[in-house]
């Protein structure tokens, strides 16, 4: 049993203090990348002892793959909020269209780290399955429409998902960052917009 399982083992988890980890984590992501984040920066950006960050987290890989299992897990039930297969193409599109959207707005520092992770060498292969997994909802409503006549059957799901979503990415980033603020009119011309791209 190496120190850091000691350690665990004895002290029971101090969720307040994993949350103030993970919120500093994300912070310094947004602002320095993966790259630049080190133990240290995350112990003086979440005021608390290193030696208390190490409690908790092997090294910085282990803290960052924790945080990524985290994410991903809140992120996917965001995405589908609301979303049943009952629904009709357009009503579909438009909810999952609408999920994403305001995720990024709203969870603009974890949406950053969740991309930076996934083309990072810290990403493991069943990571990276569990990403790719996350689409295929989107997926199958897009081909909902393409089998429907609603959507342009000449270009593959994959285009056409990424096409959308990088759509959604720059108009959302460009909201936070206070260069184009969009409010209710303007993201649903912004739908609009998406719609008519897949429309056969």
């Amino acid at each position: 049993m190496n120190f850091y399982s000691f350690i665990c083992g004895m002290r029971s988890r101090d969720y307040g203090k994993i949350d103030l980890i993970y919120t500093a984590t994300l912070k310094l992501i947004e602002k320095d990348g993966i790259a630049g984040l080190t133990m240290a920066k995350i112990a003086k950006e979440s005021m608390l002892a290193t030696g208390t960050i190490y409690i908790y987290f092997k090294n910085k890989e282990d803290l960052i793959n924790e945080l990524y299992r985290k994410l991903e897990k809140e992120s996917v039930s965001r995405f589908l909020k609301g979303y049943s297969q009952d629904m009709g193409f357009r009503d579909s599109l438009k909810l999952v269209w609408m999920n994403y959207l305001n995720h990024r707005i709203d969870y603009h520092s974890e949406s950053i780290f969740l991309e930076q992770y996934y083309r990072s060498p810290y990403i493991t292969d069943s990571h990276k399955s569990i990403a790719e997994s996350m689409k295929t909802p989107v997926y199958a409503i897009i081909q909902k429409g393409i089998d429907e006549g609603f959507v342009v059957d000449d270009v593959d799901v994959e285009m056409l998902f990424l096409a959308m979503l990088g759509f959604i990415r720059e108009l959302a980033d460009e909201h936070v960052d206070g260069v184009y603020v969009v409010d209710n009119d303007k993201i649903e011309q912004a739908f609009n917009l998406s719609w008519k791209m897949l429309q056969k």
